[in-house]
């Protein structure tokens, strides 16, 4: 189950025919709690976090962002990289739902479902922009956050065709000495 990495735009856009997730800062995870495995976006066993599966329903495979949060609610990245803080499991798609695909729903049905689940077992969840990506992102640049992924509401879940946009604060404090530290893919 390949995971859609985003792209990269420089600008934000309003657009009625998209939403607009926070992007958090944080690792990402497809939560498969079919098979019982945590799988970064290049699909490599996160065993360190397999003790969140236990916290999500059984039967689903979920796409999502650990992450380890401040007592304000936002990302810290280094506690979570260093274990600092007990991480959760914050799901922002959908994939499998009680053993069916539904990678081929469009996205307004899968978060439609994902709404469902969430409020059915009391997952953490981030609520989307609809259509309004500039005040999505100057927000979460006032607040100092990573930034915005920018999804398609009619695009299914295809890695090879769907596309989603990452448009990143180019301020966010956080960022400074990753690429020193990891080299550039933390950049």
């Amino acid at each position: 189950m390949n995971p859609i990495i985003p792209l990269v735009r420089k600008e934000p856009f309003d657009d009625p025919a998209w939403l607009f997730d926070l992007k958090l800062d944080g690792f990402r995870g497809i939560a498969d709690t079919i098979q019982c495995r945590m799988l970064s976006k290049k699909l490599n066993r996160l065993q360190r976090f397999e003790p969140l599966l236990d916290t999500l329903p059984s039967g689903y495979v979920f796409d999502g962002e650990i992450v380890v949060l401040d007592d304000a609610g936002r990302p810290v990245f280094n506690d979570l990289l260093f274990g600092r803080h007990q991480p959760l499991y914050v799901a922002f798609d959908l994939m499998v739902a009680d053993g069916e695909d539904v990678r081929s729903a469009p996205l307004k049905e899968r978060r439609a479902l994902l709404g469902k689940i969430v409020r059915r077992y009391g997952l953490q969840r981030c609520e989307p922009v609809l259509g309004e990506g500039k005040a999505a992102f100057n927000a979460v640049c006032d607040l100092d956050l990573e930034g915005i992924i920018a999804k398609k509401l009619d695009d299914p879940y295809q890695p090879d065709r769907t596309r989603w946009l990452k448009i990143l604060n180019p301020d966010y404090s956080q960022k400074e000495g990753r690429a020193e530290l990891f080299g550039r893919r933390y950049a």
